[in-house]
């Protein structure tokens, strides 16, 4: 039975993705050239994110920059309505410089370089609601795991990270601009970087996308690191297998938002005050 899983779960899906390795992508661009350019795209920027969109030192000061000019706007009650959420500015910040060194930049050398759709790299929703009870299946667990871990004090002083939200409306910008953080990440690694990489290294993407994948989890926890391996590797899969990334997209947000809910209902937080 084991022996039967293991080839319906792994070895014939990397046989069915390896069945892609070869051919022609019908584009301008080799896969050869399409591998090297996503290989070189991927180191450089996410160096630039470790070292501007990920430093405290950038986010403080743009999101200080954006207070000022907003305190300059004439109307009072925009200007109020503008500042009551500058606690979020720097959050916001670090969404928006993910969302572009994740997804414009590469959306970018998609259309413009590789002269193709985005669809081609998972951005078409085409499947993913055929393939979501599978989704369901894997988030199932791990809510139930983010709820146990939801009464340490360890998770409930992590989670949120923006951890006093003012209210209702406050608690909602940011989970937007979370999820939009997520949505730009599975299109980076498992929508630009496989995708590009697939009709090369067949298989093999998807262990070259884990790779960097594990590693910008360097920052946090071992055991969450050691999970993001696996995670990144199901989820590469997938991606190649329905060629949609939003299944990732789902998971990656439910599972943030059980997050951010657990530990503010542990907190004892109310969205009325």
């Amino acid at each position: 039975m084991i022996v039967r899983l293991y080839r319906r779960l792994v070895s014939d899906q990397f046989a069915a993705i390896d069945a892609m390795q070869g051919q022609d992508p019908g584009t301008r661009r080799s896969p050869t050239f399409k591998t090297v350019m996503a290989a070189v795209s991927v180191a450089v920027l996410l160096t630039l994110m470790n070292f501007y969109v990920l430093d405290g030192r950038f986010q403080t000061s743009v999101s200080s920059l954006v207070t000022d000019l907003f305190s300059r706007v004439s109307d009072e009650t925009l200007r109020y309505r503008l500042l009551e959420f500058s606690p979020l500015y720097r959050h916001v910040i670090w969404s928006l410089g993910c969302f572009t060194l994740y997804f414009v930049i590469p959306a970018i050398v998609v259309i413009a370089v590789y002269r193709e759709p985005l669809k081609n790299y998972g951005i078409s929703t085409r499947g993913f609601f055929r393939h979501l009870p599978i989704y369901l299946t894997l988030f199932v667990p791990v809510f139930g795991a983010v709820v146990v871990v939801s009464f340490t004090h360890a998770f409930q002083h992590t989670y949120p990270f923006y951890h006093n939200p003012q209210g209702l409306l406050d608690l909602a910008i940011w989970e937007f601009f979370y999820c939009l953080q997520f949505f730009a990440l599975e299109f980076f690694f498992r929508g630009f970087m496989i995708h590009s990489m697939k009709h090369r290294m067949g298989s093999m993407a998807v262990f070259a996308m884990a790779v960097p994948y594990c590693m910008i989890h360097f920052q946090k926890p071992m055991a969450e690191a050691l999970a993001a391996i696996l995670a990144g590797t199901v989820l590469g899969v997938l991606s190649l297998r329905t060629n949609t990334i939003w299944g990732g997209v789902f998971i990656h947000s439910a599972v943030a938002i059980s997050m951010d809910w657990s530990s503010l209902i542990q907190r004892g937080w109310t969205p009325f005050h």
